[in-house]
């Protein structure tokens, strides 16, 4: 068995503890294990120790993560309830104690009890096609994306020094630039990037694209 087909078949069996449904469109919409088991590491290395997770869709990211570093406590916030119910079932059957999902829109409560972020793009399905997207249950327009993107840069702003944040296929948005790129790895169907927040404030912001980086000045130059 080759590393690919070990990964598709760890994903396949931890879905089994979803419905059907859910587990038919996992690869497509969800982290896949051996990402969330990586992007945990990271987090606990940099130093988190309360993880939100953004978007959370049915928990796969926080219930990987939470059985992978034990030692970290991983709320996952959803706007989505018949989702949030999914995760509360998943959860119930794997008894992990680190972990708690609510129902709500991640930008619009406070962050300040988390030092850690996970982000896998989580705010894109606004710009999707009908066709591309979960459902139509929720607000799906570019001015909700353009809403979440700048409330979420306000928020990272606002997070005291040493706030650790992974993104997977981006964070739909901005990274503030006093957040420092610490590391990168290939991971999945895209990259796994760990930032920490060095400065109080920095002008200017990075841009993820593919697999790299840009930092854009005030000036609108790039660095």
């Amino acid at each position: 068995m080759t590393r690919s087909s070990a990964r598709h078949a760890e994903d396949w069996a931890f879905d089994a503890i979803y419905p059907p449904a859910i587990r038919a469109i996992s690869r497509r919409f969800w982290t896949p294990v051996d990402v969330a088991r990586r992007a945990a590491r990271l987090l606990w290395q940099a130093g988190a120790r309360r993880v939100l997770d953004v978007g959370s869709g049915v928990g796969k990211f926080v219930l990987v993560a939470a059985g992978a570093v034990p030692e970290m406590r991983f709320v996952g916030v959803e706007q989505r309830p018949h989702l949030v119910e999914v995760a509360r079932r998943a959860h119930e059957q794997l008894q992990l104690p680190n972990v708690r999902f609510v129902v709500g829109e991640a930008t619009s409560s406070s962050w300040h009890n988390f030092d850690g972020f996970y982000f896998f793009n989580p705010f894109a399905e606004n710009l999707f096609v009908d066709e591309d997207r979960l459902d139509d249950a929720v607000e799906l327009t570019d001015s909700r994306f353009f809403r979440d993107v700048v409330r979420t840069e306000r928020a990272l702003r606002e997070a005291p020094l040493g706030t650790a944040v992974v993104t997977y296929h981006g964070m739909s948005g901005r990274m503030p630039a006093c957040y420092e790129l610490s590391h990168t790895t290939r991971a999945g169907s895209d990259w796994l990037r760990l930032w920490v927040k060095a400065q109080e404030h920095a002008e200017g912001f990075f841009l993820e694209y593919g697999d790299g980086v840009a930092l854009h000045r005030p000036d609108g130059a790039l660095a």
